[in-house]
């Protein structure tokens, strides 16, 4: 598991970074949108296993919606596609559910994952369209992802011993959760003394310390999902990472917050 999740790594890590630094911003938002997709199928596929009509529905939906979430700044597109993507959710239970009842439950249920990732995943898009100092913010967020896996990975394994939330994810542990948090710390002054000159120490440890909870949280919400549609995974594409919603569950809150942050605050 380690050897698979460190060569997945490998490949992935300088292939993220070319998309991040390069000139235009398109090739990344054509790469958060392909991504989107896929986790929207992954949450389809948990969500609706034996019923490919609500599979369809959600994945259209959720198209409709990564491609008004893909244009930074562009709030016209955003407002146009949410509304697009419930009308053609309701119009689809209207004409062919019979039992709308439980059709408007399905249309709920698939509204919650297009919702989590095609509102969620954009925020990177957004943030890397900031000017000048927007693809390190973004490098940021993923930098303080990947230390606070490691060290969460690394401590958890090595001396997690007190769960942290059983049932809804019986893997994890205090003593894992702590590890998170430390190595966020850790990631966030790396940050600060290489490319975030601009940030103190003190808004630095801040925001690495809320991304390590927050991350937490989202990963945690994802457990949820799982748990409730009985999978273990949310798919296969990342060799010892699970599907796209594995990987970015502990991303998605963090690159909220701090794309607000640097919007309102900084």
């Amino acid at each position: 598991m380690l050897r698979a999740r460190l060569a997945t790594a490998a490949v992935a890590i300088p292939s993220l970074l070319a998309l991040i630094l390069y000139p235009a911003a398109w090739p990344l938002a054509v790469f958060v949108s392909i991504i989107g997709l896929v986790g929207i199928g992954e949450y389809a596929a948990m969500a609706f296993p034996s019923r490919a009509a609500q599979r369809f529905l959600t994945i259209i939906m959720g198209t409709v919606l990564l491609i008004g979430t893909a244009f930074p700044n562009g709030l016209h597109y955003l407002t146009a596609s949410l509304t697009l993507a419930v009308a053609v959710g309701l119009i689809w239970t209207l004409l062919t559910r019979s039992d709308f009842e439980h059709g408007l439950s399905d249309l709920g249920l698939s509204l919650v994952g297009i919702f989590y990732v095609g509102l969620f995943l954009p925020h990177f898009i957004w943030l890397h369209s900031i000017p000048v100092v927007g693809p390190l913010w973004v490098i940021f967020v993923i930098l303080i992802g990947m230390a606070g896996d490691t060290g969460g990975y690394a401590v958890g394994h090595a001396i997690g011993r007190h769960k942290l939330m059983p049932r809804v994810s019986p893997g994890k542990t205090i003593e894992g959760a702590i590890g998170i948090i430390v190595a966020s710390l850790l990631g966030g002054a790396v940050s600060k003394l290489i490319f975030l000159r601009q940030l103190t120490w003190g808004e630095a440890m801040l925001l690495a310390g809320t991304m390590a909870i927050l991350g937490q949280l989202g990963d945690l919400s994802e457990s949820i999902m799982k748990r409730t549609f009985g999978v273990k995974e949310s798919g296969w594409l990342f060799p010892g990472h699970g599907g796209v919603l594995d990987r970015v569950d502990s991303l998605l809150f963090p690159v909220v917050f701090v794309y607000y942050y640097v919007i309102f605050i900084r």
